[in-house]
């Protein structure tokens, strides 16, 4: 049985970072190890230098309505049985988020 499109969600698509820094640079914008964060204007300086300074940083898509719809589409096993819509930049970090999210169907 087709599936295609069958699931639809629509919400606010977030991209998560995960990188590993060392003591210091969470001094420097005063974080906590192990620690997940929104980020506020004093971190803006943080995407750019994970990006053009050689830390080996790793991408998922993240928020609510994005992980429901990632989790369906593991469990139905059938290319593109679910639709995810929301917003995104046109920049580096929403190709990556759409880059993560075709990989994963």
């Amino acid at each position: 049985m087709a599936l295609k499109g069958k699931l639809y969600g629509m919400g606010n698509p977030l991209l998560d970072m995960t990188a590993v820094v060392d003591e210091n640079y969470l001094k420097k914008y005063e974080l906590q190890p192990n620690n997940a964060i929104l980020a506020e204007d004093k971190h803006r300086p943080i995407y750019d230098e994970l990006l053009n300074e050689n830390y080996k940083v790793s991408y998922s898509p993240g928020g609510a309505t994005q992980n429901t719809i990632r989790v369906a589409q593991w469990y139905l096993k059938e290319q593109d049985a679910t639709t995810f819509v929301g917003c995104i930049g046109q920049d580096t970090f929403g190709d990556k988020l759409k880059a993560c999210m075709k990989k994963e169907g």
